[in-house]
C-alpha cells in the first residue's frame, strides 16, 4: 500500500552520517523519497532518516540554493552559540527529559526549525552531557559525565592529532621547532582562543600543555609558543594570561566621566603634601602636620573619598568589584577604576580642591595616640613629592620653609608612632624591592630601599590611620571586616592574620584594632570599609552593607588581591630573568647570601635564586656570584659562587 504524499515539496534535514543534510523533497514512495540537494542533484534516502522539515521556508528547484545558503548562515550563527556545558549546568538537576524543541527554546530564548535542528544535530552526536530515550533527552549526572570526560580524555591522548601537536609544542618550547607557517597554523588556532578568555579554556587543550611541558604553567606555555610563532595577542603576556581587562565597558566610561563628588564646604587640611612615586598617577594618600604647645604633634592623614565618586551597585561598582585590585605589571597597569575617576577626579592631585576622608591625630611625645577623629572633608593639596625628592629635604638640614618643616614633622611623628609599635612587639621589617619596567624591548630594573625615610613615614600613617578607622568603628559598633593576628605562645610571625567581624590584637602590627581603609583608588575592600564608614558618620543608625554582605564582598576581594599579588611577583621574576639573560649571563655580580648559603639574592637585581659551589658562608655575607642557569619562562635562576666581596675591595684598594 502506498503511502500519502508528506513531504512533496517541503525543504527537509536528513541524518547522514551523524551529519543533516538539507534538501528539497521532490518525489515520495513508500519507505523513500527523492529530494535535490543545493548543487541540484537528487538523492535517494529513507524516509525514516528525515528528522526535520521547513515548513516556514519556501523553495523550488530555481530558488533552491539561495534558500539553502540562508538555512546554512542560520544554523552555523546558532551553532556558534550553542554551548551544551552551559545548557546541562541548567537543567542537570531538574530531573525530566526534554524534547529538542523545548531545550533549543530554553537555551536560545525562542523556537524555531533552526533552532530545533541545530540543538537536535547537537544532542545527537553529543556523547558526554545528555542521553537519549526515543526522541527526548535526559541530562546526566554529574558523576556520569566526569567519568565519561576523564574516558575521552585519555582516548585523545592515546590519539595521532594530540601527539603530534605535543610533539610540535615541545619542539617550539625547547627552541628546535621546524615547523612551517602552515603546519603550526592547526596549532596557533587552538591558542589563540584558549589564551584570550580565561573562562573557556578546554580541559583537553591544557591536559596537553601540561603533558608537553610539565614545569610550565599551561597558559604561560600557550603565550610563548604564540610569542615564538609571531601571534602573540596584542595585549602584554601577564595581562594575557591572567585574562585581565585594561579597558572598561562603555556604560562603565560612560558613568566614570560622569562621576560627580557631592558638594562638601572646602576646610582647613593643613599644608598636606602627597609623596609617591615619581610615575604615580592614583594618588590616594595626602600628609599635613603642626606642632602642638605641649610638645605633642598634630597629623592629619587625608585618603581619597572614592565613595562620593562610586554609588553602590552602579556601573563602576559591579566593574570594580569583579576586579578588586589595580594590578601592576612591569609592561602595563590594569587598573581598578576608570582614569576619570582614579587618575582625575578621585586622585589627590597637588593645587585641586578634593573631598577626602580625614584622619586627625594628635601623637604625644612618647608616640601614644591622645586624640583622634576621622570625618569626611574637603581640602586642597598643597604639593607633590615624590620619594627621592623627599629623602633629599630630610638628609639636608639646609632646606627651609613650609615645606621641609612639614616634612621634618611628620618623620618626628612617624617615627615616635613607629617606635611605641617597636615597643609593643611589632615585626617591624623592610625587605628590598625591585621595580621592574618594560617598554617594548626595553627592561629596566631598578631595586627599591624600602628602609627610606619617605617610605618609612608614609607607611606609618596608613597604618595610624587604617588603627584610627578601625578603633572608631569598633568604639561605635560599626560592622567592618578587621584584619587580626592574636598574640600566641609560640612564634606569631609564623601564624598568618586573618579576617574577622571583631576586633582583636594584631600582633605583626602592634596594635589592638587595624583594619584596612587607605587605598580606595586601587583596592575595592577598602573602598567598601570606606563606604561603610561613610554611611555611619552621615548618620549612626545606618550601614551601607550587612555582615554577610562585608563577608561575601571581602573575601572574594581578598583572593582575588592575593592572585593579583601572585601574577605581579611572577611578572616581575619573569621580566628580572629576562634581563640577566640579556645582559648579565657572563657578568660578575654581587650578591647577598640567604638561608645559610642555599640561596642568594643580587644585589643590584632584587631577585633570589639558588647557590651552589659556596663554601660555609652565613646569611647577609655580601659575595660576588655569576649566573649558571636562568630560565624565564621556568622562573629558574642557579647562581655559581665566585668569592666574598671582600676581595673585591681589598683588590681595588
Amino acid at each position: 500500500m502506498t503511502s500519502q504524499p508528506k513531504y512533496l515539496g517541503s525543504l527537509v534535514e536528513y541524518l547522514d552520517q551523524g551529519r543533516f543534510r538539507a534538501g528539497l523533497v521532490t518525489r515520495e514512495q513508500d519507505r523513500h523519497v527523492a529530494l535535490l540537494d543545493a548543487g541540484g542533484r537528487e538523492k535517494l534516502i529513507a524516509r525514516d532518516l528525515i528528522l526535520v522539515r521547513y515548513s516556514d521556508r519556501k523553495a523550488d528547484p530555481a530558488n533552491l540554493a539561495e534558500v539553502l545558503g540562508e538555512l546554512e548562515a542560520e544554523r552555523a550563527e546558532l551553532s556558534s552559540e550553542l554551548d551544551l556545558n552551559l545548557l546541562w549546568e541548567v537543567v542537570h538537576e531538574q530531573g525530566r527529559t526534554f524534547s529538542a524543541d523545548e531545550l533549543a527554546e530554553l537555551f536560545f530564548g525562542r523556537r524555531s526549525a533552526a533552532a530545533s535542528s541545530v540543538m537536535l544535530e547537537a544532542l545527537l552526536n553529543d556523547r558526554l552531557y545528555f542521553t537519549r530515550r526515543h526522541m527526548d533527552f535526559e541530562a546526566r549526572t554529574p558523576e556520569q559525565v566526569e567519568r565519561l570526560r576523564v574516558q575521552a580524555e585519555k582516548i585523545r591522548m592515546r590519539s595521532d592529532e594530540f601527539r603530534e601537536m605535543q610533539r610540535v609544542i615541545r619542539q617550539i618550547l625547547h627552541g628546535a621547532s621546524d615547523a612551517s607557517p602552515e603546519e603550526a597554523a592547526p596549532l596557533v588556532a587552538k591558542l589563540k582562543p584558549y589564551i584570550e578568555n580565561p573562562f573557556t579554556r578546554s580541559r583537553d587543550l591544557t591536559a596537553m600543555l601540561e603533558q608537553a611541558a610539565p614545569d610550565i604553567e599551561p597558559v604561560e606555555a600557550a603565550f610563548e609558543i604564540l610569542d615564538r610563532l609571531g601571534e602573540a595577542p596584542k595585549l602584554p603576556r601577564f595581562a594575557t594570561i591572567a585574562g585581565l581587562k585594561p579597558d572598561f565597558s562603555q556604560p562603565v566610561a560612560t558613568e566614570a566621566a560622569q562621576a560627580v563628588a557631592p558638594d562638601r564646604p572646602e576646610t582647613d587640611g593643613g599644608f598636606s603634601i602627597t609623596i609617591d612615586d615619581e610615575e604615580t598617577v592614583e594618588i590616594d594618600d595626602a600628609l599635613s602636620c603642626e606642632s602642638l604647645p605641649n610638645g605633642s604633634l598634630r597629623v592629619r592623614v587625608h585618603i581619597a573619598l572614592v565613595a562620593d565618586f562610586v554609588a553602590k551597585d552602579g556601573q563602576m561598582d559591579r566593574e570594580a568589584a569583579q576586579r578588586a585590585t589595580t594590578v601592576y605589571l612591569p609592561e602595563i597597569t590594569v587598573r581598578m577604576l576608570p582614569d576619570p575617576v582614579s587618575c582625575e577626579a578621585a586622585s589627590l592631585i597637588a593645587g585641586e580642591v578634593r573631598p577626602v576622608l580625614t584622619t586627625n591625630v594628635v601623637i604625644s611625645p612618647d608616640g601614644e595616640v591622645a586624640e583622634a577623629s576621622i570625618y569626611p572633608a574637603r581640602i586642597r593639596i598643597s604639593q607633590r613629592l615624590d620619594y627621592d625628592r623627599a629623602d633629599q629635604i630630610l638628609a639636608d638640614p639646609e632646606f627651609s620653609g613650609e615645606l621641609a618643616d612639614t616634612l621634618g614633622k611628620l618623620n618626628l611623628a612617624a617615627a615616635r608612632l613607629r617606635e611605641r609599635r617597636r615597643r609593643a612587639g611589632a615585626l617591624l621589617i623592610q625587605r628590598r624591592e625591585a621595580k621592574v619596567r618594560v617598554r617594548g624591548d626595553d627592561i629596566q630594573i631598578e631595586v627599591i630601599d624600602t628602609a627610606s625615610p619617605s617610605r618609612l613615614l608614609v607607611g606609618e600613617f596608613m597604618v595610624l590611620s587604617n588603627y584610627v578607622a578601625a578603633r572608631y568603628a569598633a568604639d561605635h559598633r560599626i560592622d567592618i571586616i578587621y584584619r587580626v593576628q592574636p598574640r600566641s605562645s609560640g612564634d606569631f610571625a609564623g601564624q598568618r592574620p586573618r579576617l574577622s567581624l571583631y576586633p582583636e590584637y594584631h600582633a605583626g602590627i602592634g596594635l589592638d584594632y587595624y583594619a584596612q581603609f587607605s587605598s580606595p583608588i586601587r583596592r575595592y575592600a577598602d573602598l567598601v570599609l570606606q563606604r561603610q564608614l561613610i554611611a555611619a558618620l552621615a548618620r549612626p543608625d545606618r550601614s551601607a552593607y550587612s555582615q554577610e554582605e562585608l563577608l561575601a564582598v571581602l573575601a572574594g576581594a581578598e583572593n582575588a588581591e592575593a592572585e593579583g599579588r601572585e601574577l605581579e611577583r611572577r611578572a616581575k621574576r619573569y621580566w628580572t630573568l629576562r634581563y640577566l639573560e640579556r645582559h648579565a649571563a657572563d657578568s660578575e655580580l654581587s650578591a647577598v647570601v640567604t638561608r645559610e648559603g642555599a640561596s642568594a639574592e643580587l644585589t643590584d637585581y632584587g631577585v633570589r635564586g639558588t647557590l651552589h659551589g659556596a663554601p660555609h658562608v652565613p646569611t647577609g655575607s655580601q659575595i660576588v656570584v655569576q649566573i649558571g642557569r636562568v630560565d624565564p619562562l621556568r622562573g629558574w635562576l642557579t647562581m655559581d659562587y665566585v668569592r666574598p666581596a671582600s676581595e673585591v675591595i681589598e683588590e681595588a684598594s
